[in-house]
């Protein structure tokens, strides 16, 4: 079992909020368990966090484990007392990872400026955990979705570049950088950006890169191949898609292109040290801190890395609706939300005679359904496996308490009154065995006389609505194109989403593929007659009669969706 720890950084910027967003619907699995320390503003649902003293005393991974460091102290206004207080959680961390007790860290931003005051010679994240690690040679790097990046020299003056660049500094962090983009990409191709302009122009404005030149010979010898140095004012044109990682000779010469087009998807990995540690790529946000308005991406994204850094094996589940949360609630306004609550209540009355006592939605993506409900006052949990519909879901003046699950995931006991799986969600599990396991777990959830109301799309709807279909929509800046095609040889319905998202002066690509079974209605009949459970009523929710005795031949020809009632 590894341990990733997540700092929180200055507790008067955003590092609590960003990390608190970040963990509460955070995908855990089954070989890390994440330590937070430092400050925290817990939510009331998601993730399960438990505070300790102690990194001995994370045991398991389906919790969060917190060690508070600090008072409260004011947002957005950093002070000798936040500073102090930033270190504290970094010199506690520190402790932990040079124990060995820690495998990785992520940080969430510092001001260095604060830390000085109690501590004048504090420079970075960088060269903190370089010191305190006894650490001499570290290499600062970015990686992000459109190229990677290492720094030879960090939080430096630019006048000081120049005396950094000696052949005897040159040759190890070059190695170091080598052999680390080497664990991490299978044959790397390495580029050097020159320090100065046109590369020096033959030593006419600089010598700085012929020095690098003969470096980069004399390394051949080692097998270590880089090429450059190239001039920087043409190479992010013409050649840095090439390359799988550069090497820019200063802070800011890299980091500029790289911050334009990473936005909030880069990430901060510190190269050389005794164990991992990456970062967000961004400050302390004072001027938002408390706001609520700080966005965690970037910290999920160093978090991620850290994972895979950690477990390359692991699998990690398919993003669906990591992108496409951002449209879905636009996408799907049409679809009247306030008319199958209606249904849905109207069904259980009919039954129990009575108002459900407490609600289970299972993949409820942007809880439109559930905070429907929430407003009747009726009390509700919802789940979802993307992080994303959730957080969404968060926002809504009427959320549900919120979890991260699969919806075949094991449920409590005997907990819910009515549990509910709609728009066509039982179409995204692949196979019979899937629906069994998910009909014998909601029937474990329900009580006695409890109601299980899930829908399905059927092969008529896809065979009219969905078989080549496209449509393109501008949402904002942003283009979305979804196309869709059904194949009846295997009643599956594949769905390509494309989204071109504006960053900057560029667009970025984004694609998702959504795969649905498009299950007979005979085959379901047969899986919920051989559980517990049992069949009240099929139904379309614009016709009232309750077509159970119809031929399932025929409700799949004459009807587009189908609601089926069950009870425990």
């Amino acid at each position: 079992m590894e341990i990733i720890a997540i700092t929180t950084g200055d507790p008067a910027g955003i590092g609590p909020e960003i990390t608190s967003k970040a963990i509460r619907f955070l995908k855990l699995r089954k070989k890390i368990i994440f330590i937070v320390y430092g400050k925290l503003n817990l939510f009331n649902d998601g993730n399960p966090v438990v505070k300790i003293d102690n990194v001995k005393k994370a045991t398991s991974p389906e919790k969060i484990y917190w060690i508070e460091i600090g008072d409260n102290i004011k947002l957005g206004k950093p002070s000798a007392e936040s500073g102090k207080i930033a270190y504290d959680i970094l010199s506690r961390c520190a402790n932990d990872l040079n124990s060995e007790l820690l495998a990785a860290v992520v940080t969430a931003p510092v001001s260095k400026d604060a830390i000085r005051h109690t501590k004048p010679n504090f420079i970075g994240h960088t060269e903190f955990f370089a010191t305190s690690s006894n650490t001499t040679n570290v290499i600062m790097s970015f990686w992000g979705p459109y190229f990677n990046l290492s720094l030879l020299t960090t939080h430096i003056a630019v006048s000081d570049v120049s005396q950094y660049l000696k052949s005897n500094s040159l040759k190890p962090k070059f190695r170091l950088i080598y052999r680390e983009t080497n664990k991490m990409i299978e044959n790397p191709k390495i580029a050097m950006l020159a320090v100065n302009p046109h590369a020096g122009e033959n030593g006419a404005f600089g010598n700085e890169d012929q020095l690098i030149a003969s470096v980069l010979k004399e390394l051949e010898e080692e097998d270590i191949y880089i090429d450059g140095p190239y001039p920087a004012d043409t190479f992010f044109a013409t050649k840095a898609t090439s390359y799988d990682m550069i090497i820019s000779a200063y802070h800011d010469q890299g980091l500029i292109p790289f911050k334009m087009i990473s936005a909030d998807e880069g990430v901060n990995v510190t190269l050389g040290l005794p164990f991992i540690r990456t970062s967000v790529d961004h400050g302390t946000a004072y001027d938002i801190a408390g706001k609520g308005i700080a966005s965690e991406k970037s910290l999920l994204q160093a978090i991620s890395f850290a994972e895979k850094m950690i477990s390359k094996s692991e699998e990690i589940t398919n993003n669906n609706y990591g992108i496409f949360a951002e449209y879905y609630d636009n996408y799907m306004k049409h679809v009247g939300y306030e008319e199958w609550v209606d249904f849905i209540l109207s069904q259980y009355n009919k039954i129990c005679s009575k108002s459900p006592d407490r609600i289970l939605e299972l993949a409820c993506g942007s809880a439109n359904v559930s905070s429907l409900l929430v407003k009747k006052g009726l009390e509700v949990d919802a789940s979802d496996i993307s992080a994303e519909m959730l957080k969404i879901a968060s926002n809504k003046p009427f959320s549900p308490n919120l979890k991260l699950q699969k919806m075949t995931d094991e449920l409590p006991k005997c907990k819910y009154n009515l549990t509910l799986l709609l728009f066509d969600s039982l179409n995204y599990l692949h196979n019979l065995n899937e629906v069994e396991l998910l009909l014998n777990n909601v029937h474990n959830t329900l009580v006695e006389k409890g109601i299980f109301i899930f829908d399905i799309t059927t092969p008529k709807n896809c065979e009219r609505h969905f078989n080549g279909f496209i449509n393109i929509e501008q949402i904002k800046d942003d283009l979305f194109i979804h196309e869709s095609d059904y194949e009846s040889s295997d009643n599956t319905q594949i769905s390509k989403l494309t989204f071109f998202k504006k960053k900057g002066f560029l667009f970025a690509r984004y694609d998702e593929e959504h795969k649905q079974k498009i299950f007979r209605v005979s085959d379901l009949l047969e899986q919920i007659n051989s559980t517990e459970l049992t069949l009240k009523g099929i139904y379309c929710i614009d016709h009232e009669e309750n077509l159970i005795d119809h031929n399932p031949k025929i409700l799949e020809s004459n009807f587009s969706r189908l609601f089926f009632v069950l009870e425990k």
